[in-house]
């Protein structure tokens, strides 16, 4: 993508300073995924994502149909890319585009297998949102804006390709964690401990809730309700670049179903990274402050397709303007981060009082996770 010339500065993290040729500059990961991430000059990376010891299934790739309809998506998004009427960064019209979908490679992959990205950053919004740096928020909230309209126009493609629709596999994971049936990743039983934890936190009655929310994210939505999903988008697949425009990983988690599961995935994670600010809990509630409602209606102003900026003038929509369920898949995607964590990263006192948030949460009907 070529820079614009209304391109804010951006920080030296997003492209690395008298790099040459193809070096690693970022390395990270968990027991279920490991991430390597390459500058190849000019603005050039690949995200390299390899399966860890406690990777439960394979990579596969989207099915035939899937991956013509996202190809179609992203370059319908392209072509509107090619309008943009160069406002100002934090500006959210509609002519805007969305971010551009960044499908995954399973042919260019190292010995150790995983899935190529070429993207044209070497950091995520998970990274920019909280670091305190105004540019890195700015370009943060933008490519939030950008993901809502690009979830939009996946979600107008109907699931109707006459294949078995693939299983949501963060709700997959979720439910056999409920039920007891989950090898338990961490070695010293992690995963098990924060299950008893949070049953006892919930009680039967808010347990029981969480139980049959889950089911019913898993079961397929009635006849025509159904729409491609890109299954797990998050801030830590979505890259923006030096000159402002975005890109969402896509590939590993896509299926189909109900609209809110992608909405409410990433509404559920701003939900629980303002949640844990406000506690003081891990790095959220230990660095900068953050104007998490801004980045939340920015998001739900590209989704709904709505003009304004992302301020305290431009309310978040009413909850009937969303998805049906999106409060209950965003309280989904806090108890499956809660899990993954503890199966995946270890144990942390901190998890005692997320399973109270998710307490909270679930006994007002997912409420909090739309009042932004």
């Amino acid at each position: 993508m070529a820079d614009r010339a209304d391109a804010p500065a951006v920080p030296a993290a997003v492209r690395p300073a008298g790099a040459a040729g193809s070096v690693t500059v970022r390395e990270y990961g968990t027991r279920y995924l490991r991430i390597s991430v390459r500058y190849h000059g000019d603005a050039r990376f690949s995200w390299l994502r390899v399966p860890g010891p406690a990777h439960d299934r394979p990579q596969a790739p989207p099915s035939p149909a899937a991956g013509v309809a996202l190809h179609r998506v992203d370059a319908a998004i392209a072509r509107d890319g090619s309008a943009r009427d160069g406002s100002a960064p934090d500006r959210i019209t509609r002519d805007a585009s969305g971010a551009r979908l960044a499908l995954g490679e399973w042919d260019a992959v190292s010995e150790e297998g995983g899935v190529v990205y070429r993207v044209p950053g070497a950091v995520s919004v998970a990274r920019l949102l909280p670091s305190g740096d105004e540019t890195a928020y700015r370009l943060s909230v933008r490519a939030l804006a950008d993901v809502g309209r690009t979830l939009r126009q996946l979600h107008d493609v109907p699931w109707e390709f006459g294949e078995p629709v693939p299983p949501h596999h963060g709700v997959g994971r979720l439910l056999d964690w409920i039920s007891g049936a989950a090898p338990d990743a961490a070695p010293d039983g992690d995963g098990a401990r924060l299950r008893a934890l949070a049953h006892d936190r919930l009680g039967p009655r808010l347990w029981t809730r969480l139980t049959d929310w889950a089911v019913a994210a898993q079961e397929p939505p009635g006849r025509g309700g159904a729409v491609l999903l890109h299954g797990a988008p998050s801030t830590g697949w979505l890259v923006p670049s030096p000159a402002g425009d975005s890109v969402l990983l896509t590939g590993e988690e896509v299926t189909g179903g109900d609209p809110a599961l992608d909405l409410g995935w990433i509404l559920g994670e701003l939900h629980e990274l303002r949640s844990a600010a406000r506690r003081g809990l891990g790095a959220a509630g230990q660095g900068p402050s953050v104007d998490y409602p801004a980045a939340a209606r920015a998001l739900l102003a590209g989704y709904l397709r709505t003009e304004g900026s992302p301020d305290d003038s431009n309310p978040a929509p009413a909850a009937a303007e969303l998805p049906p369920g999106t409060a209950r898949a965003a309280t989904l995607r806090l108890a499956i981060h809660m899990r993954d964590f503890a199966s995946f990263v270890g144990w942390h006192e901190d998890l005692r009082r997320y399973a109270d948030l998710l307490a909270e949460t679930l006994d007002a009907d997912g409420a909090p996770t739309l009042q932004w």
